[in-house]
């Protein structure tokens, strides 16, 4: 199976629609390539509304923290099927078992590139810029 360019289209599609929703705020907090892959859904005049609190989402589909004295929180996270739809992830059926492929690297690569330095560098948009020329 080589996914075409179409086949990227479709699945852009609804991480489009996701990002127009109030998960989009729990993709801007992930960080990392899931941050840049919101950023890329919906642009740089979104990112203030992060800093407008949780979202109405926080509380059934958020994460629970726990603070100083056993106080607890709720904020904007998204869960591991939300972090593999972001990046693109779905199965390709062989004979001797599912493979897992996506569009892009999930958090646990990312995390151990090279590239995750704790902030998006020059470097990360290249290869972000790189890797979209190349789908």
């Amino acid at each position: 199976f080589n996914p075409l360019y179409a086949d990227y289209i479709i699945y852009e599609q609804p991480r489009h629609k996701l990002m127009n929703c109030p998960r989009a705020r729990a993709a801007f907090l992930h960080g990392g390539l899931v941050w840049h892959l919101a950023l890329h859904s919906l642009g740089f005049n979104h990112l203030p509304s992060v800093l407008d609190g949780i979202s109405t989402e926080a509380i059934p589909f958020g994460e629970l923290l726990i603070g100083d004295g056993d106080q607890t929180y709720y904020d904007d996270g998204l869960s591991e099927e939300e972090i593999d739809f972001m990046c693109g992830m779905y199965y390709i059926d062989h004979r001797d078992g599912p493979e897992i492929v996506s569009w892009w690297p999930r958090p646990n690569a990312w995390n151990t590139s090279g590239l995750n330095v704790g902030f998006w560098l020059a470097h990360c948009e290249d290869w972000f810029q790189g890797r979209l020329g190349n789908l």
